[in-house]
């Protein structure tokens, strides 16, 4: 079995049986492809990637980040 598409979304949002997510937590610890997967779903959806010579994490804001921020800021303002 490896995560793909909807298991691996339903996985990371841990909506899943706790004995599926305890069958998949042992699998991905032990399958370098889908420990993979999951770590660039993850890296995806909170907005992470590599850059530079080491390949280091560094956090993105894109501009739909970027534009949500300045609404936060403006809320708390008024």
């Amino acid at each position: 079995m490896h995560l793909y598409d909807e298991m691996l979304d339903s996985y990371l949002a841990r909506d899943l049986p706790p004995q599926t997510l305890s069958v998949i937590d042992a699998h991905v610890s032990n399958c370098l492809a889908c420990a993979h997967a999951l770590a660039d779903a993850h890296n995806a959806a909170e907005h992470w990637e590599r850059r530079g010579l080491l390949g280091r994490l560094v956090r993105v804001d894109g501009p739909s980040m970027a534009k949500a921020n300045v609404e936060e800021r403006q809320a708390e303002a008024a």
